[in-house]
């Protein structure tokens, strides 16, 4: 009788643990999120509503390192070619800086994909990105 009980707190807990783990996943997709770039250069930002002066459906770049990479802000739309709708970048531009929000329309209730990337010149460095919710 003791292992039944013992049992069945288990897979409770585990169904809890599950339940909560799904219902933060799909809140972090809701207003501002950001993704790092490699190396601590920077980070690419998604602000899915607006606030203040900041617009919706919007991202941007800031480069927080002066190593000499740039870094590039990218914005795919289903079904994820890997080619970008909506890019910024910190080219030409020193350590500290951000880009002004680059924004459009974006359909409301679908995923699209932040990607991060440091540049320097025409070479790419590692690409980074997650799934976001406008």
């Amino acid at each position: 009788m003791k292992t039944r009980r013992t049992v069945t707190r288990a897979l409770a807990t585990g169904a809890c643990a599950v339940g909560l783990v799904a219902a933060l996943q799909g809140q972090a997709w809701a207003g501002q999120v950001s993704i790092d770039a490699y190396g601590d250069a920077g980070y690419a930002t998604f602000n899915a509503d607006p606030d203040g002066s900041i617009p919706g459906d919007s991202i941007r770049a800031c480069d927080t390192s002066a190593d000499g990479w740039a870094v590039e802000a990218a914005l795919d739309y289903p079904p994820f070619d890997g080619k970008p709708e909506r890019t910024t970048n910190t080219r030409g531009h020193a350590a500290g800086y951000c880009t002004p929000w680059k924004t459009g329309d974006l359909d409301e209730d679908t995923t699209y994909r932040l990607y991060v990337s440091t540049v320097k010149g025409t070479t790419y460095g590692p690409a980074y990105y997650i799934n976001v919710h406008a």
